[in-house]
């Protein structure tokens, strides 16, 4: 299990920092940066490395009910849309609530459908003590969630960033955005949880075909990510076509600016492949946990990262602590969830001996 929280860590770090590259994008506009990076991300970095690794990528295919794959798509178009009504949302109320707001929706949703939606075969662990245990972790992760978009609400506050008060109207329509692009959002675990779980791509592609474990979870993370390029690549072109911005990936330092769009895709890919490895150490409850330590990581990766930029900088002092207690909170669900899980797998292994024993087939 160690090495399954550690992994959703590693993971958390690179979603955390992928977005670095985008500050340094010159004579590129907001759409030929994320336009790119949807672009190489969702579709050509996943179709390079899958058809390169995976073994049969069509046999294991075809062993998979069109049920799953029809569901997959369906999820991860949602969640392309997800992204970019969160996108339009930070206008309207700010950074820091879309940030906390959305993650929270996000995380709620992730982390307990899992364990409603569970193979046929398992049993849900919801009303159980480790479900119990479970969502007790998961409301105090929400919880740190909403400190720390609180922190940032006053931060900015206190260095005069929100001059003026914005129209009622825009900060409903700003919050109602941001809410609905983290329930589409929220399609990509589902999807993956789908994929993995409910439809076994990832234990057919290593049992049957005889994958790496990582390299299996490529299999399930394919038709994620097909679906999501639809949806993006249909609204950035939308973009690039009203803005008259298609020139700029022809303009003179575009060939830097595009590597570091590529460089963006390829931190992110990895980060979600290493999510997919860190979902199956953690074992049956993977999809829930690992969501839940990757959001939080993230989180704490983000935070890290507007102090070392001094974000921070000449923030009032309550923001400050209020930031600290966030961070604390976080590591405590982390804590409670993790402990969870890992009695999830006591139980587990204990009811495998007592088979062992007795002598009776599973």
């Amino acid at each position: 299990m160690i090495t399954g929280v550690l992994l959703a860590f590693l993971s958390a770090i690179l979603l955390g920092v992928y977005a670095l590259p985008s500050k340094y994008t010159k004579g590129f506009a907001w759409e030929n940066t994320w336009g790119g990076f949807f672009f190489f991300g969702m579709f050509v970095v996943p179709l390079i490395v899958t058809f390169s690794l995976v073994n049969d990528l069509w046999g294991i295919y075809a062993q998979i009910p069109s049920w799953v794959f029809f569901t997959m798509f369906g999820l991860s178009f949602c969640w392309g849309i997800g992204n970019m009504l969160w996108g339009y949302s930070i206008d309207s109320i700010g950074m820091a609530l879309a940030f906390s707001l959305f993650l929270g929706v996000i995380t709620s949703i992730d982390t307990v459908l899992p364990l409603i939606l569970v193979p046929e075969g398992q049993e849900s662990v919801i009303g159980t003590p480790i479900g119990n245990i479970m969502l007790a972790g998961i409301a105090v992760i929400v919880f740190g969630i909403a400190l720390n978009g609180y922190a940032g609400i006053l931060r900015d506050k206190s260095k005069g960033k929100q001059e003026g008060k914005k129209d009622t109207k825009v900060i409903r329509q700003g919050i109602l955005f941001c809410v609905l692009g983290a329930i589409c959002a929220a399609g990509f675990n589902l999807s993956y949880h789908t994929g993995n779980n409910l439809g076994g791509i990832g234990e057919v592609a290593e049992v049957q075909f005889g994958n790496e474990p990582w390299i299996a979870r490529l299999a399930v993370l394919l038709p994620i990510f097909m679906g999501a390029t639809i949806s993006t690549m249909l609204f950035f072109s939308y973009r690039l076509t009203k803005n008259k911005t298609w020139t700029n990936f022809n303009k003179k330092g575009a060939l830097i600016a595009i590597v570091l769009v590529i460089a963006m895709a390829v931190f992110h890919d990895a980060a979600l492949v290493i999510y997919g490895l860190a979902a199956y150490h953690l074992g049956e409850l993977g999809t829930s946990v690992g969501f839940a330590i990757l959001e939080t990581g993230a989180i704490m990766v983000a935070t890290i990262n507007g102090i070392l930029t001094k974000e921070w900088t000449g923030a009032s002092k309550k923001s400050k602590t209020i930031l600290g207690l966030s961070l604390a909170v976080l590591i405590v669900g982390v804590l409670i969830i993790a402990n969870g899980n890992y009695m999830k797998i006591q139980e587990n292994e204990e009811i495998a001996l007592i088979i062992k024993d007795s002598g009776i087939k599973p």
